[in-house]
């Protein structure tokens, strides 16, 4: 399952963290990736160092560089992103919300789509006409009943 956590847009103002060396920054979001898919705490030093494609010494040096600057706390539950739980809260799922959504909708009818059928008065037009209009090709209109056929119908009115 893919998830997501908060980053918060006063990140940028930061300055323990807009200090940090680049690969120290890039470590610490990535960090923050695996603790969101951890369910809020670091995973074991080897994980962390595959992940991140470092050995695990390496790794250790992160976390002790992230502790130093107050980015890395350790508690009951083990290594885990300063101010993590406060930050990244129940409310951020939305399965709970979109079940009670749905549970709202279920009984509303469906919309329906679609064209209404033809009516008999226009097939029977419609035939008609298709009818009336046969060319040369088809073999019941000779050329003085072809040119009348594009004289339009003057209504009975005389010209």
């Amino acid at each position: 399952m893919t998830r997501w956590f908060r980053v918060y847009d006063d990140l940028v103002d930061d300055p323990k963290v807009q200090r940090l060396d680049p690969s120290l920054f890039k470590a610490l979001i990535n960090l923050w990736c695996l603790t969101s898919a951890n369910d809020g705490v670091l995973p074991p030093i080897d994980e962390i160092a595959f992940k991140l494609r470092i050995k695990p010494e390496k790794a250790r040096r992160v976390l002790t560089d992230l502790r130093a600057v107050g980015l890395v706390d350790d508690d009951e539950k083990g290594a885990r992103p300063h101010n993590w739980d406060r930050r990244q809260f129940i409310s951020d799922g939305s399965t709970p919300r979109v079940k009670r959504f749905r549970e709202r909708h279920r009984n509303v009818s469906p919309a329906v789509f679609g064209t209404t059928p033809e009516t008999e008065t226009e097939t029977e037009t419609e035939t008609e006409t298709e009818t009336e209009r046969k060319t040369p090709s088809q073999g019941s209109m000779n050329s003085t009943d072809e040119a009348l056929a594009r004289v339009p119908p003057s209504n009975g009115r005389a010209a």
